[in-house]
């Protein structure tokens, strides 16, 4: 899971220089069926979801799961 690791680094290099976080992943609504490897179908939802969110205006995640996590458009 260094992906999760990569993004508290980065969390933490945002604290320390005082520049803003913002984070953006696909939330437990999205709960399209993954039918195969490449599943053009899926990945057509995934981004449909992914503009959805985008045309309302994200409310980015203000810093990583399990640190005190708050949102702002």
């Amino acid at each position: 899971m260094q992906g999760i690791g990569d993004i508290y680094r980065v969390y933490g290099t945002t604290q320390k220089d005082g520049v803003d976080f913002n984070l953006a992943f696909i939330g437990t609504d999205f709960r399209e069926p993954h039918k195969e490897e490449f599943d053009t179908e899926y990945m057509r939802k995934l981004f449909d979801y992914g503009y959805q969110l985008s045309v309302k205006g994200y409310p980015w995640q203000k810093s990583p799961p399990g640190t005190g996590s708050s949102y702002r458009r």
